[in-house]
């Protein structure tokens, strides 16, 4: 993989992602929005989760 194009997902942006999501429950949104930051949390999980394995097989952690 080419660190140039490397986008770091960190823990702050998964709790930020998730505590969009809560909030957009909570407060009633339109489903749209609730499925959208839904995605948007799994999608930055799942990054997060790739780059740390990438990592390991690099052996950088």
């Amino acid at each position: 993989m080419d660190d140039q194009l490397r986008v770091e997902v960190t823990d702050q942006d998964i709790a930020q992602a998730r505590r969009e999501w809560k909030h957009s429950c909570e407060t009633c949104a339109p489903a749209e929005v609730v499925a959208h930051r839904y995605w948007l949390l799994r999608q930055l999980v799942h990054t997060q989760a790739q780059q740390i394995a990438d990592d390991l097989r690099a052996g950088r952690r």
